[in-house]
C-alpha cells in the first residue's frame, strides 16, 4: 500500500525517502492531488516484467493456470 506524502515534505525529505522507498513506494501529493509515485527500482522493474509477461495472450493465460494450482 502506498504511503501518502505532500510534495513539499517530500522535497524536504528526499534523501530519507529515497532510502525509505526500499521497503515501501510513496505517493507523492501536489496541490491536493495524486502527482507521482516513489519506488524502489528493483519494484519498478518487477512492475515492469510483469506487465510484459502479461502483454503476451499465452503467456498470461499460463501464468493465471499456474497460479491456480
Amino acid at each position: 500500500m502506498l504511503k501518502a506524502i505532500n510534495a513539499t515534505e517530500a522535497k524536504k525529505k528526499f534523501l530519507e525517502l529515497l532510502e525509505r522507498c526500499k521497503e515501501q513506494p510513496f505517493l507523492i501529493i501536489r496541490k491536493g492531488k495524486p502527482s507521482a509515485v516513489l519506488m524502489s527500482n528493483e519494484q519498478y522493474e518487477s512492475i515492469m516484467e510483469t506487465i510484459k509477461l502479461y502483454a503476451y495472450p499465452e503467456i498470461a493465460k499460463r501464468i493465471e493456470k499456474w497460479m491456480k494450482g
